[in-house]
């Protein structure tokens, strides 16, 4: 896993389009659609900003056009360099889950996950789940060391432990769960 670098904005929005893309190919206005989709609340670039990365994808070769069905409008689907360049955001550090692009980040490697090997999964999930640990660990040195003790603070900080430990036991869940999914899978 490549610790020396954190996923930029462009490389989440690469992240998006690509897993839509791998999943089935699409046109560009279906990539729009699914993405802003996918990304939820906190992740709405606009068309025009997944049109463009729809586009520098292109021309670096990581999507190529394939003919539409009845419109004529192209179809996207990931090349084989793009398959290769969504294993390596797959499996790149994403921040703390607590940034709001962190966040996105987590939500898209979790929804594409299926996209990489199972080896590289539990990669993924374990990367993620440290990374929520540390954010609980902070959250409770925040609950424990804030000096206001005003019963809505005390209460505020509270929740933000318990949110993390709800986060780490769904992951955990979600590991198990791909874990013994992937090992149904291999011969035994």
């Amino acid at each position: 896993m490549d610790v020396s670098a954190f996923l930029t904005p462009n490389d989440v929005l690469d992240l998006a389009v690509l897993g839509v893309t791998g999943e089935r190919a699409r046109t560009a206005q279906e990539i729009v659609a699914v993405v802003k989709r996918v990304g939820g609340p906190r992740f709405q670039p606009t068309g025009e900003v997944i049109a463009d990365r729809v586009a520098a994808l292109a021309e670096a070769g990581l999507v190529a056009p394939r003919p539409g069905r009845t419109s004529g409008e192209p179809v996207w689907r990931p090349s084989a360099a793009g398959r290769a360049h969504i294993h390596r955001l797959l499996v790149m550090r994403g921040g703390s889950p607590g940034e709001a692009l962190a966040a996105v980040c987590a939500r898209l490697k979790i929804c594409f996950l299926g996209m990489i090997g199972p080896k590289a999964r539990g990669a993924v999930l374990e990367d993620l789940l440290t990374a929520h640990r540390r954010a609980l660990s902070e959250a409770r040195a925040a609950l424990g060391g804030c000096p206001c003790r005003c019963p809505l603070v005390q209460r505020c900080l509270a929740r933000d432990v318990e949110r993390w430990e709800a986060e780490i036991a769904w992951l955990e869940a979600l590991r198990f769960e791909v874990e013994v999914g992937s090992s149904r899978a291999t011969p035994g």
